[in-house]
């Protein structure tokens, strides 16, 4: 079975620098995505789907330690700029913690390179993401003075999404490995061609 201890390999070989660059790309590819692909549906969790995938994808491309978590808390800080709304401590929290998932060690045995490990990747940062809201608003208040309704419907919600944004984030790094592949040189000699 194919896990990320065989993409680890791949990621020791560059220098740190260079991951801890690309996790702060794919944290401001993951907040514009969250700002910007945010339909406004009334669906709770629709909006999950873009910004789930750019961290799946990520955590594929970038499988150090802790990349996802930078991933996460740079999507907070990202956010003042792009406008997320919210505070910077609000988003460092909420999105450094759902991403910060993806480092947790059972969740790195998953097969992030099949689709059904994509796409429990992808629950799991939805559901982190859910919990963290909902605790949040518990702990303020909010809940209490409120009637909850739909709150199963918005947790089925979440694990849909979930699941999709990690498939999205899985055919995204698919379709780059396709494409890639495609664009290698032949190592077929010109003469038999």
């Amino acid at each position: 079975m194919q896990t990320h201890a065989v993409g680890r390999a791949t990621a020791t070989r560059r220098p740190l620098y260079v991951d801890v660059l690309l996790a702060l790309a794919i944290g401001l590819v993951a907040t514009l995505a969250k700002r910007y692909l945010d339909f406004s549906l009334g669906i709770p969790g629709h909006a999950g789907v873009g910004w789930i995938a750019a961290l799946v994808l990520g955590r594929i491309i970038n499988p150090r330690r802790g990349m996802a978590t930078l991933a996460g808390i740079s999507m907070g800080l990202w956010g003042i700029p792009i406008g997320l709304g919210h505070t910077v401590a609000y988003n460092t929290l909420l999105y450094g913690v759902s991403a910060g998932l993806l480092d947790m060690p059972l969740v790195t045995r998953l097969p992030l390179r099949r689709p059904w490990g994509a796409a429990a990747a992808g629950i799991i940062v939805h559901l982190g993401k859910f919990a963290f809201v909902f605790v949040n608003a518990w702990v303020s208040g909010i809940v209490r003075r409120v009637v909850v309704f739909g709150l199963a419907a918005a947790l089925g919600n979440h694990i849909i999404f979930g699941a999709l944004g990690g498939l999205l984030g899985w055919t995204m790094w698919r379709s780059g490995s396709a494409i890639a592949h495609r664009l290698r040189p032949s190592h077929r000699s010109l003469g038999s061609l």
